[in-house]
């Protein structure tokens, strides 16, 4: 891969964003690119964790499975985001598959460079923790909403969740790429269900459809979320 194309990679993410040239370029340095096709594993769950990945481009689907074959989907990630960090840190076993849902590339960091690669960017070494405290409040999050919650609340939090993401780095509330059935796999659900949500959702006024893509008014869904969590109350 040409360096200046890898700098620009690299440099797609925040923590490395503010780096200098001569920075970035050790980094790269420490970094491996990597191409998987859609449907490939780049990431088995109870294998052994020697790397990490930076997510440059595509998206993937971060699951578990149970010994029958059912599938729990834990989290979809687009570019640029990471993974694979948590056995790195902790040297245990990877505690679910990652699988390329598009065609995907990412630049590996092996977990022996990561402490160098913090003497490089110390602020690697935040964004990893706050990476961990956000995904363990959003399984904290998703449980809660398991245990208290029906299927159209749950359906909401998801489309929320997605949409909420896609302004932050967009700057747009939009949902681009994921079916009713990826929605509904997150949200512990049928398709079917999901698909009657998301109309009624659309009848409500919440979302719009614009050719593939749903675009969600954040304010009164987060509006609606409240009101129903305080009719529980």
């Amino acid at each position: 891969m040409p360096e200046e194309s890898s700098l620009a990679r690299i440099r797609a993410f925040p923590a490395f964003a503010g780096l200098p040239d001569e920075d970035l370029v050790r980094l790269s340095r420490l970094l491996v690119y990597r191409r998987f096709s859609k449907g490939s594993h780049i990431i088995s769950q109870d294998q052994p964790g020697t790397a990490m990945y930076l997510l440059t481009s595509g998206r993937v689907k971060v699951a578990i499975a149970s010994v029958q074959g059912k599938e729990l989907v834990l989290d979809y990630l687009e570019a640029p985001a990471h993974f694979g960090e948590m056995s790195v840190v902790d040297a245990e076993p990877r505690s679910a598959d990652v699988v390329a849902v598009t065609d995907v590339e990412v630049l590996m960091l092996d977990g022996r460079d990561l402490a160098a690669a913090v003497q490089i960017q110390p602020k690697l070494a935040v964004t990893l923790i706050a990476t961990l405290s956000r995904r363990v409040r959003g399984l904290i999050a998703r449980l809660e909403d398991v245990v208290f919650h029906d299927a159209y609340h749950r359906v909401m939090r998801v489309v929320l969740n997605i949409a909420t993401a896609s302004y932050e780095s967009l700057g747009v509330p939009v949902i681009e790429g994921f079916t009713h059935a990826e929605i509904a796999s997150l949200a512990g659900t049928s398709r079917e269900t999901a698909s009657r949500a998301i109309s009624a959702l659309a009848r409500e006024g919440l979302v719009r459809t614009k050719g593939r893509k749903i675009v969600v008014d954040l304010i009164g869904m987060k509006s609606r979320l409240e009101s129903q969590a305080d009719e529980l109350e």
